[in-house]
């Protein structure tokens, strides 16, 4: 086994994650053991809402991406029963997906369908529905010398009164197109998937494992045709449901967490950071142009 850091916790896995940084702060208690395993074919019952997950008597929790893979989860282990190689991106980009989300929610953390980057010294956050170009816009970011925090799963916790994203890993999954518009050769990326449709850009430069206060929230939007791109302020009511509306997942919190208490951290992190909106075309013919913007929005704040 060998402990890696991912969300701040110190993992100690049995399985290959070479997406991870080795642990390398001072000796703790191990926070999550990841082994693989048999798990049993039925645990409790599912809903229409969350149709891949069934709740055990006990609290287990079975997440089901089959055929890829099935996963027993608990606050302190991940159990992997899968038929794929142990070193198969499929199984891993599911653990660092849905699952990392559900023992995000049962340790207390608050996802956010979003990606995180330090720009300027600050840590903002850049979220979106899947497809909406997050980690395109990351990724460019991060090619212009801004360092990656979290790529699609943006883990917000509450420290000393201020919130706190826990850092993933240091790779940003992306597609064939995301890749051209970057001008990046896919030709010695990581595929995810036997269909090859996206790849992983490995980003290790200036990344710090270590929770950082967040402070800027960029939510994306589709421009009306013709329409420049443009960032605009969001707050109040208009905030709380546009931020609200990134929460990765959130059958999955109203599931594991006390609706009211779902309701509070999302309502209580709306109040503790700054909300723009990021309307922009979403073809990204002017991305670049547009990672700029951010840059100087970042520095205007």
């Amino acid at each position: 086994m060998t402990d890696r850091v991912i969300c701040g916790w110190r993992v100690r896995s049995a399985l290959p994650l070479p997406e991870t940084v080795p642990w390398g702060a001072p000796d703790q208690p191990i926070d999550i053991v990841i082994r693989p395993g048999a798990i049993p074919a039925r645990l409790g019952e599912r809903t229409a809402d969350l149709p891949y997950i069934e709740v055990a008597a006990d609290g287990r929790l079975l997440v089901d991406a089959s055929p890829i893979g099935r996963f027993l989860v608990t606050s302190e282990c991940i159990v992997v029963d899968t038929a794929l190689p142990t070193d198969a991106q499929e199984w891993r980009a599911c653990l660092l997906g849905p699952v990392l989300a559900v023992i995000c929610y049962l340790r207390g953390a608050l996802p956010l369908h979003a990606c995180a980057l330090r720009v300027a010294g600050r840590v903002i956050a850049v979220a979106g529905r899947s497809g909406a170009g997050k980690s395109t816009i990351a990724a460019a970011l991060s090619l212009r010398g801004h360092s990656l925090v979290t790529d699609d799963i943006c883990a917000c916790i509450q420290r000393s009164g201020r919130p706190f994203v826990l850092p993933t890993y240091p790779a940003i999954k992306l597609d064939h197109a995301s890749l051209q518009a970057l001008g990046i050769t896919h030709r010695d990326l990581i595929p995810i998937g036997p269909d090859c449709e996206k790849v992983q850009l490995i980003r290790p430069q200036g990344f710090d494992p270590a929770p950082a206060p967040l402070e800027i929230v960029y939510l994306i939007e589709d421009a009306a045709d013709d329409d420049p791109d443009s960032i605009i302020e969001a707050s109040g009511a208009e905030g709380f449901a546009r931020l609200s509306a990134e929460i990765y997942r959130p059958p999955i919190g109203r599931l594991l967490l006390a609706k009211q208490a779902f309701f509070a951290m999302a309502t209580q992190l709306t109040t503790q950071v700054m909300i723009r909106r990021l309307i922009r075309r979403p073809d990204f013919g002017r991305l670049q142009s547009l990672a700029r913007a951010i840059e100087s929005d970042v520095a205007s704040i």
